[in-house]
């Protein structure tokens, strides 16, 4: 938003985002969703952010559905 201040399409992402985190926060203000989404983050979202930064349980690697079942290529 503050890259391209005259630009209507930031701006209605801008004002879409704000809304939809009131929303999901259960807040009339934009400033309230912030804050109550900090605090949510900083309580609950503890093992999201460590599993985001790489220090939190090991990854596993993505696979298909058949390598995850054990299938080889030959048996799909």
């Amino acid at each position: 938003m503050l890259a391209a201040p005259g630009d209507r399409s930031v701006r209605a992402t801008f004002e879409d985002s704000g809304y939809t985190l009131c929303v999901l926060m259960g807040k009339r203000c934009a400033r309230e969703a912030a804050e109550a989404a900090e605090r949510y983050l900083g309580s609950a979202g503890g093992p999201y952010l460590r599993e985001r930064s790489g220090h939190g349980r090991p990854k596993t690697p993505a696979h298909s559905g058949a390598l995850a079942l054990g299938h080889s290529a030959a048996e799909r």
